[in-house]
């Protein structure tokens, strides 16, 4: 199915705008394979609001495309998250198509907007961000965000008018366990940079060649695994099995026990897999307090606690499904009607200057006026003369 993905992606493009384009596109999508109906494409997909101009309804609209097709590819299920950078087109596409999936922030995308507007604490703030970000209880949360105020408050309001169920681990309504960025979605493009500037059949012959590829290979490392887990995740457990010489156990029940590490209590609970600290639910592999307590128990086979997705079956099932080869086009058989098909040049007119490679950010993305800030601590309201911030020089 991403075959088909990608045709939905490429029918975004400002070359494809007329009818014919976009007919010769689903004559091409239904001989390149594993191509599916979707109802929802023969409607008019058209979103109106009088708030919003022609080029973004239009932009709302192939997003909202593109995610029918991947919602008929891929369904919506339980505990399903989103994760993208804040364009306000994916969001509302989005909340279109997956009213009921919550819509999670791009924590490095968050990150390198913080870093365009508030340049001087971006240095000091950075270790503050991706702690807060992936910490696994509110209290650490709450603590890193004093530590941010402390330094710039901008930064804190920001982050908090963002919204931190969208970009924090801690605050998030559904488990995101890993998936803090979308870095996947953003791989995949770099690796298809330079064949963006292919003609369609081109493009999707490239697209078709990368997945292949990486999917014989994935299944073959999947085949050779002799673990049972994968590589990443026995060593996770090495490290955290190495932490725990200094704990104390309590047993409270069969389940239910206390964990005493540098005078902090944490609870253990082996039936439900979950401990105060955050780490065993959330990454669905024993922390180092869970550990600790199987240990005690003279369990030696951890891997019941760990979650199946981490196991070689699952990364061999996700790369069963081999993606066949296109013949070559001398053999494609051609039916009289699309042969009769006319498909006119893309209707557009080439604007002057280098093609635009970044895209526009929105406006509640963007600070709005400009304030004078001071040129030592960054804050506002007073110059570098009058910072009361740093002590002065003597």
């Amino acid at each position: 199915m991403g075959v088909k993905l990608f045709i939905e992606i490429k029918k975004q493009e400002v070359g494809f705008s007329g009818q014919k384009d976009a007919n010769a596109l689903n004559v091409v999508e239904s001989k390149i394979g594993d191509s599916c109906y979707i109802p929802e494409m023969e409607k008019e997909n058209s979103i109106s609001d009088t708030n919003i101009s022609n080029v973004e309804t239009k932009q709302l609209n192939k997003d909202k495309a593109t995610l029918l097709a991947f919602k008929n590819a891929f369904g919506e299920r339980e505990k399903m998250c989103v994760v993208s950078d804040r364009n306000e087109s994916i969001i509302k596409s989005v909340s279109i198509v997956y009213p009921n999936v919550p819509h999670f922030a791009c924590i490095w995308h968050l990150w390198k907007n913080v870093c365009t507007y508030y340049k001087r604490s971006k240095n000091t703030l950075s270790d503050l961000f991706y702690s807060m970000a992936k910490a696994y209880r509110k209290k650490d949360f709450e603590k890193l965000m004093a530590k941010v105020e402390k330094v710039d408050g901008r930064v804190k309001k920001y982050l908090e008018e963002a919204g931190y169920e969208r970009w924090s681990r801690s605050h998030a309504t559904v488990n995101r366990g890993r998936m803090m960025t979308s870095n996947i979605a953003e791989c995949i493009n770099g690796c298809l940079v330079n064949a963006q500037k292919l003609h369609v059949l081109d493009f999707l012959e490239e697209a078709r060649i990368l997945f292949g590829s990486w999917n014989c290979k994935n299944r073959e490392i999947a085949s050779y695994t002799k673990e049972t887990l994968g590589r990443k995740f026995e060593e996770i457990l090495i490290i955290n099995a190495s932490k725990c010489s200094k704990m104390k156990v309590v047993a409270s029940s069969k389940f239910i026990f206390s964990v005493y590490e540098g005078g902090i209590r944490y609870i253990v609970c082996l039936e439900r897999k979950n401990c105060s600290c955050g780490r065993f639910q959330h990454d669905e592999i024993p922390c180092a307090h869970a550990m600790v307590v199987l240990k005690k128990k003279n369990i030696k086979d951890v891997h019941p606690y760990c979650s199946d997705y981490y196991k070689p079956d699952a990364l061999a099932n996700t790369y069963a499904v081999p993606m066949e080869p296109m013949p070559d086009k001398s053999d494609w058989i051609v039916p009289e009607s699309v042969l009769e098909e006319v498909v006119l040049p893309p209707r557009y007119k080439k604007m002057p200057g280098k093609p635009r490679k970044k895209r526009k950010k929105n406006a509640d993305e963007k600070l709005s006026g400009n304030t004078n800030c001071c040129g030592r601590c960054g804050q506002e309201g007073h110059n570098r003369r009058t910072c009361t911030f740093f002590p002065k020089d003597s």
